[in-house]
């Protein structure tokens, strides 16, 4: 695919910096970067995952956090509590 890409000149002048810096062509650094923008993201996003690679990870993330040490009441009651209604 060919593409044509209006970039500020900043965007300009940092890709060529960074090209040089790295001793690549810059269509090869755009290239990469795209590849890795949505070669990455879109394999772990949750929409692309089967669901129970998906519950996994999202249990994963619920153990990763600390437990209060006792059940919390968020019940409209406990809100509410007190305040006459």
């Amino acid at each position: 695919m060919t593409l044509q890409l209006e970039l500020s000149s900043e965007t300009e002048a940092r890709v060529r910096a960074e090209a040089a810096a790295s001793g690549r062509a810059i269509t090869a650094l755009v290239a990469e970067a795209i590849e890795e923008k949505f070669g990455a993201a879109a394999a772990t996003h949750p929409s692309r995952m089967p669901p129970e690679e998906w519950a996994a990870r999202l249990d994963a993330w619920a153990e990763s956090h600390r437990r209060l040490g006792y059940e919390a009441d968020a019940s409209r009651e406990s809100i509410y509590a007190g305040r006459g209604e």
